[in-house]
C-alpha cells in the first residue's frame, strides 16, 4: 500500500512542471520581457539599465514561481501583480554573481581545469543555495556549506533528481541561446534566446519550489498557503463582496446592496462591484437607487474609455426606469455615436431624443442631430420627423462645419417627400 505521506516521484510530474511557464499569462510576460531586452542594445548606460531591468524582472518571476509553488500554489501567474519584490530578485542575482563570477575569473587567470571543478561544485550546490536564500533571505546562510549538506541530507535522492533536471535545463537553455545567436542575423537571436532563458529560469525555480513543497515535512517548513491574491481590486473588495453575497443568499438584497455601497463612498470600486451592486438593487426593486447609481457609473465608464459597457448599462437602465437620462451632453453624444456604430439604430435615436431642448448650446448638438436624423431616415423610415429636425438644425447653425452634410441630407428628404406627394396626386 502506498504511503500517502511519501512524496510522489519527480519523473511522472516532470512534463507538468516544465509546462508551468506556458500557463496563465506567464508566456505574455516572458514575451514582453524578451522584447524589452532588445533595448539593451542601446548605447552606454541606457543599454545597461535595460539589461538590468530584464534580469530583475526575470528573477522576480522566477522567485514568484518558487515561493508560490513551495506554498502549494501551482497555478501560474494570471495577470495579477507580481508579489515578489525587486529585493527578492536582486538577492538571487547577487547569489549568481557571487558563485559564478569567481569561476569566470579563475578560468581567465588560472586555467580551465580549476574552473571546471568549481563549476561542477556550483552545479551540485547551487539549487540548495537558491532554496536556502528564498527561505531565509540570508546570503550567509545560502553560501554556508553546512546548510547545504543539512538540506541535501534531508531531501536525499529527491535533491539529486532535481539537480539533474535543473542542470539539464541550464545546459539546454545555453545551447539553444548559442544556436539562435549563431544562426539569426543582425543580432536578432537575442529575442528568442531571451525567451528561452526566461522560460528555463522560471521552470527551474518552479521545480525547486515543488521540491520544497513536497518535502516540507522533512524540512520542517510551514507551507501555509501564500497570501491569497485578491479576486477583485483588493482584499477589502473581496471581503465586502463576500459579505454582500452572504446577505443576498439570506434573502436580503437591499442590505447586501447597502454593504457594497460603502465601497463607493470611499476611494471607489471596481467594475465587478458596480455590476454586482446593480444586480442587488434590481433584485431589491430599488429602481430610484439604480438610476442614481447608473448615472454616475455610466459616466465613470465613459471617462475610462469603456463606451461599450456604458452603453449596455444605460440601455438596461432605460428599459427599467422610465425617463432615465445621463446628465452631461458630451456623454450622451458618445453613447449616441457608440449605438450608431454598433447598429443599434433605435437606441441611438432614443438617446438623442430631446437633445436640442436639453442642451441647445452644446458643441456636440449638430453631430448628435445629424447622426439621429440619418438613422431615422435610412433605418427607421421616419423621413418627416428627420426632415423637420434637420431644418431646425440648419436654422440654428447655418454656418456649422456639418451644415453642408445636413443640407445634402435635407435635399434628399425633400425629394423623397416631393416624389411621394406626386405619386399620391397621380
Amino acid at each position: 500500500m502506498t504511503d500517502p505521506r511519501r512524496p510522489e516521484p519527480l519523473l511522472p510530474r516532470l512534463p507538468s512542471l516544465l509546462a508551468y511557464p506556458a500557463g496563465g499569462q506567464m508566456l505574455a510576460f516572458l514575451a514582453a520581457l524578451s522584447l524589452l531586452r532588445l533595448l539593451a542594445n542601446l548605447p552606454n548606460v541606457l543599454g545597461l539599465l535595460f539589461e538590468a531591468a530584464f534580469w530583475v524582472m526575470g528573477f522576480k518571476l522566477a522567485v514568484e514561481a518558487l515561493t508560490n509553488t513551495a506554498h502549494g500554489r501551482y497555478e501560474p501567474l494570471q495577470g495579477e501583480d507580481v508579489l515578489a519584490t525587486d529585493g527578492d530578485a536582486i538577492e538571487q542575482l547577487l547569489l549568481m554573481l557571487v558563485v559564478y563570477l569567481p569561476i569566470v575569473v579563475v578560468a581567465a587567470w588560472v586555467g580551465p581545469v580549476p574552473a571546471l571543478v568549481m563549476l561542477g561544485l556550483a552545479v551540485l550546490f547551487m539549487p540548495a543555495a537558491i532554496m536556502l536564500l528564498a527561505i531565509n533571505h540570508s546570503h550567509a546562510n545560502a553560501l554556508n556549506p553546512l546548510a547545504w549538506f543539512e538540506l541535501i541530507g534531508r531531501l536525499g535522492g529527491a535533491y539529486v533528481s532535481a539537480v539533474a533536471v535543473f542542470t539539464a535545463l541550464g545546459v539546454l537553455s545555453a545551447l539553444v541561446q548559442a544556436l539562435f545567436a549563431a544562426t539569426l542575423p543582425y543580432g536578432m537571436g537575442v529575442l528568442p534566446g531571451s525567451f528561452v532563458a526566461l522560460y528555463s529560469l522560471v521552470a527551474s525555480y518552479h521545480l525547486l519550489g515543488d521540491l520544497l513543497h513536497r518535502h516540507h515535512r522533512e524540512l520542517g517548513l510551514d507551507i501555509t498557503p501564500a497570501v491569497a491574491r485578491s479576486v477583485h481590486a483588493n482584499p477589502i473588495e473581496d471581503e465586502t463582496m463576500a459579505q454582500a453575497d452572504a446577505l443576498a443568499q439570506q434573502g436580503q438584497p437591499a442590505a447586501a446592496a447597502e454593504r457594497l455601497a460603502g465601497l463607493f463612498r470611499g476611494r471607489g470600486a471596481s467594475d465587478a462591484v458596480h455590476d454586482r451592486y446593480r444586480e442587488l438593487l434590481i433584485a431589491a426593486g430599488d429602481l430610484p437607487a439604480l438610476a442614481a447609481h447608473d448615472r454616475e457609473y455610466a459616466s465613470s465608464l465613459l471617462v475610462t474609455g469603456k463606451d461599450k459597457r456604458a452603453l449596455a448599462v444605460v440601455a438596461d437602465t432605460r428599459a427599467r426606469v422610465s425617463g432615465f437620462e445621463l446628465a452631461l451632453p458630451e456623454h450622451i453624444a458618445r453613447l449616441v455615436a457608440q449605438a450608431a456604430r454598433t447598429g443599434q439604430s433605435q437606441l441611438a435615436v432614443a438617446l438623442a431624443e430631446g437633445f436640442e431642448q436639453r442642451f441647445p448650446d452644446s458643441p456636440d448638438l449638430p453631430q448628435v442631430v445629424l447622426t439621429a436624423v440619418t438613422l431615422q431616415s435610412e433605418r427607421l423610415g421616419q423621413d418627416e420627423p428627420a426632415r423637420k429636425r434637420l431644418q431646425a438644425l440648419l436654422d440654428r447653425h447655418p454656418g456649422h462645419a456639418l451644415a453642408g452634410e445636413a443640407r445634402t441630407l435635407l435635399a434628399a428628404l425633400d425629394r423623397v417627400r416631393a416624389t411621394a406627394s406626386g405619386s399620391r396626386g397621380g
